[in-house]
């Protein structure tokens, strides 16, 4: 049986809040699987307020994938502040991408859908480069940006959990 393809859509806010909601806490509870000494399930209720509490109306910035009327999938697109002239960075408008997509559809080609419609939305906007942040615990992912969508690593960011008495931190 072939696999139904999803509609790629912008999000309509407040419409769209309690779907968009239902993915992120998908892919929050994903996160918290993988470390969750870092990440964590927020309420779904909390989310939902948060989408809720956003701009009114059709948002280019943040795509959804539909399928039979439900809300599978989403992608946003979050434009970065310019580096300044005294900035070592190269001066190109440069847009931080996010995608989700719930549990029982990864895998499928939606994250693919998602990415495309987000990197098409990007260049419409005059953006030039796109960063993408990721667990480094998320191997499926990873692999998924890196050989599918030819993202390329950049950098590493580092994570130091300090101790709640400052006197016992070995300071290494």
């Amino acid at each position: 049986m072939p696999v139904a393809i999803p509609t790629i859509r912008q999000a309509v806010i407040p419409a769209d809040a309690e779907g968009l909601a239902s993915v992120y806490v998908s892919s929050a509870a994903h996160h918290a699987r993988l470390d969750p000494s870092f990440y964590r399930v927020p309420t779904l209720d909390a989310v939902t307020a948060h989408y809720r509490s956003g701009p009114a109306g059709t948002r280019p910035d943040l795509l959804v994938a539909e399928l039979g009327g439900h809300i599978i999938g989403m992608a946003s697109l979050t434009e970065l502040a310019a580096p300044s002239p005294a900035s070592m960075v190269a001066p190109l408008r440069t847009a931080s991408v996010d995608v989700a997509v719930l549990e029982m559809y990864r895998g499928q080609g939606v994250g693919t859908l998602l990415m495309q419609a987000v990197e098409r939305a990007a260049h419409a906007q005059g953006v030039q480069r796109l960063m993408l942040d990721a667990a480094a615990a998320n191997d499926r992912a990873l692999h998924f940006y890196r050989a599918q969508l030819g993202y390329r690593d950049h950098g590493v960011f580092l994570r130091k959990d300090l101790p709640a008495d400052p006197d016992t931190s070995s300071g290494k």
